[in-house]
């Protein structure tokens, strides 16, 4: 009976925190439960704060929606709210001069703002070790992550890589320098990865301040010391070191507003990290370019130490090493062409272009339809009951084999899509 009592202590303890994970599990993302995530939410929210975040929608809200949604007044709803948005678990922001909120994924998510600065409300040390047993270690959570057809971020190709007879083709969206110079506005952050395994003591020499956030996420997260807003040209010296340092732009898989231009590195970037050690890089949407190894290489061996997923590979040839290339690998990332001393390397359009979603909710209801999750996202106020009936029913019937092959089909996404993307935005 004592086990019994001990027993139902552990798991009432823990209810918020199901509830919590239950609910990213809801859609396309998710987080696979394990001790080590009841870990990492317990650094984050109290068992209070999990069971009321476990019950907002996807969608953002305002003020009057989570008062309805917890029952409480709409006073004791913002204190909760901004108390939340200080630690950027919600994400707060101004949508038609009102305040809206919205509940960011794990990643890119909370997960990352929480070492986007120094100090700040949580333990980081403690939280790195957490993150790295989590994501690095159990690996079901980045399995998953990398699993879903569309990608959540996408490379961007090293500008100064492209022929100049390629310039033409390159649009605005494929661009860093673009996506900076059509942002309304720009902030940079430390790097979650290098700042995580700081604290791990295996981080790498790469600087850390060149994490860029763009339009209401850079707004969002200055508003509590998450991210420094900058100006134009700071962003672009940004972009710059990052080349030098011959760093991986990594951007939200998105053509408009997009949220973040990460400048990564292949050892310490969580991303990259698991797409070599899982085999799995076609999970990262790769740039409209692809590398082309010419005759005149001379296997100096430079494009080995920087390419991010091991495309460049050291064979021995008649007793002598040589640089031999499995383009098949290539991210399009273009740093191997820039390190190259006679420029043995070119950066090729690719004969068929990567798709990219128009935006983010675009890009949202392709992953839900491809983890059967779309019906989540279209009734997702999980406080109201006949959103809970309706999620299930449909979920039932979306599941059915002719439906989900209609789901996934040109015709439906031509002709339905944008109704539904209009509806969901």
């Amino acid at each position: 009976m004592k086990g019994g009592l001990r027993i139902m202590a552990h798991l009432t303890g823990r209810t918020g925190y199901k509830s919590l994970i239950d609910r990213y599990n809801k859609f396309p993302q998710g987080a696979p439960e394990s001790e080590t995530l009841y870990e990492i939410l317990k650094v984050f929210f109290t068992e209070e704060e999990a069971q009321l975040v476990s019950m907002l929608p996807i969608k953002p809200f305002d003020v009057k929606m989570a008062s309805t949604i917890w029952n409480k007044s709409q006073d004791e709803a913002l204190l909760i709210l901004e108390n939340l948005a200080s630690k950027a678990l919600l994400l707060d922001m101004n949508d038609n001069k009102k305040q809206m909120y919205v509940m960011p994924p794990p990643m890119i998510g909370f997960f990352e703002f929480a070492l986007m600065r120094t100090g700040g409300h949580f333990n980081q040390k403690l939280l790195s070790e957490l993150f790295y047993q989590y994501i690095e270690t159990e690996e079901e959570f980045m399995r998953k992550l990398l699993s879903l057809k569309t990608p959540i971020g996408r490379i961007l190709i090293n500008e100064e890589a492209i022929n100049k007879a390629d310039e033409v083709y390159v649009l605005d969206y494929e661009k860093a320098t673009s996506l900076l110079s059509n942002a309304t506005s720009i902030g940079v952050s430390r790097c979650y990865c290098r700042h995580k395994a700081e604290h791990l003591n295996q981080h790498c020499n790469a600087p850390q301040e060149v994490c860029l956030s763009l339009n209401n996420l850079s707004v969002s997260l200055a508003k509590h010391g998450y991210a420094r807003l900058i100006d134009h040209d700071e962003a672009l010296s940004i972009l710059k070191t990052a080349y030098n340092n011959n760093l991986i732009q990594f951007a939200e898989n998105v053509k408009d507003d997009v949220g973040f231009i990460c400048n990564c590195c292949a050892c310490c970037c969580v991303a990259l990290k698991s797409v070599k050690k899982m085999g799995i890089p076609q999970t990262i949407s790769s740039s409209n370019f692809i590398a082309n190894q010419l005759d005149n290489c001379i296997s100096c061996k430079k494009c080995v130490s920087v390419c991010p997923v091991g495309c460049f590979e050291i064979k021995v040839f008649n007793g002598k090493d040589k640089v031999v290339l499995n383009s098949e690998l290539c991210l399009g990332c273009g740093v191997c062409q820039r390190v190259c001393p006679i420029n043995a390397i070119e950066m090729s359009k690719r004969d068929v272009k990567i798709f990219t979603p128009v935006n983010t909710v675009h890009k949202l209801v392709l992953e839900a339809i491809e983890t059967n999750t779309l019906h989540n996202l279209i009734f997702d106020n999980q406080a109201m009951l006949s959103h809970k009936f309706m999620a299930a029913f449909t979920g039932a019937f979306l599941k059915l084999p002719l439906v989900n092959q209609l789901l996934v089909s040109e015709t439906f996404q031509s002709k339905y899509l944008a109704r539904l993307i209009e509806k969901l935005g």
